[in-house]
């Protein structure tokens, strides 16, 4: 089933880091996007340790919708909390209450991460014990009908760091998760021909997009079209069968208002002949 965000121009508010969630969106929707993936670091009264809850979230998801913009994400990779490979009980309950919270903010889609291993650990049962901290994440959220989870791998945690793609996404797929492809940290850990080395099991786990460009070395700054060396028509080749939601990542990117005035057509294009192929 294709995602209801599918086809959508999707901008994220961690691109202006220094936003509150409102602001961001209003420079988004202001920019011609139509979407709006959320930060959970912007979710809240924006106060250094002030608590998060539903009603939060479910305020805000009805701001954004006033302003004509799509819920696409809540994004809480990178979380204070979900370490799954160090405390995995507590790292099942974090995810729980971020369930809810996408949940509330009307959000089809929920963002964690792989997480970091410890120094002693091995990769070989890594990804069971992720995917088994999903499932009972989800089965402690309560929710009937919970938003479908994508994992974003980074150059630091460990599918991407321990070489274990292929053992996640089987593992994703065993409970009904997938993967986050984001083209700069597959980029910066697999180099600029990362595309063409994903195989179809691999590919047949990704269930969200964070499209960018990137120079293979830098990671967490996501360039813009074209500013790095990535072949974005040859990668977005690869992924046309994919009936995914393809969202903007600017992270890192120092001038992200001029980025998305020069590149937005760029982006445009590729997402817009995605929905109709």
């Amino acid at each position: 089933m294709s995602a209801p965000d599918s086809g959508l121009l999707i901008g994220m508010t961690i691109g202006f880091p220094r936003h509150s969630a409102e602001d961001a969106a209003d420079v988004l929707a202001t920019l011609g996007l139509e979407a709006v993936e959320t930060h959970l670091l912007q979710l809240g009264p924006g106060l250094p340790g002030a608590p998060v809850f539903e009603g939060h979230a479910s305020a805000l998801g009805e701001a954004l919708r006033q302003r004509g913009l799509v819920v696409s994400t809540l994004n809480g990779a990178g979380a204070t909390g979900f370490e799954p490979h160090e405390d995995w009980d507590g790292a099942a309950d974090e995810l729980a209450r971020q369930l809810r919270l996408a949940s509330a903010l009307g959000s089809p889609r929920l963002l964690c991460w792989d997480g970091r291993l410890p120094p002693e650990s091995t990769a070989a049962t890594a990804a069971r014990r992720l995917a088994d901290c999903i499932d009972a994440a989800r089965e402690r959220s309560r929710l009937t009908d919970p938003p479908v989870i994508s994992v974003e791998l980074h150059p630091f945690t460990f599918a991407l760091a321990r070489g274990a793609l292929s053992e996640l996404a089987e593992e994703l797929r065993r409970i009904g998760a997938g993967i986050c492809l984001d083209f700069c940290h597959f980029g910066v850990s697999l180099g600029p021909g990362f595309a063409s080395s994903l195989d179809a099991h691999v590919l047949a786990a990704v269930n969200h997009v964070h499209f960018a460009d990137t120079d293979c070395a830098t990671s967490e700054l996501h360039f813009p079209p074209g500013k790095g060396i990535l072949d974005l028509e040859s990668i977005m080749s690869h992924i046309s069968a994919l009936e995914v939601a393809v969202a903007w990542d600017l992270f890192g990117w120092p001038a992200p208002n001029a980025a998305i005035r020069e590149s937005l057509t760029t982006y445009s294009r590729f997402v817009r002949e995605r929905a109709v192929a």
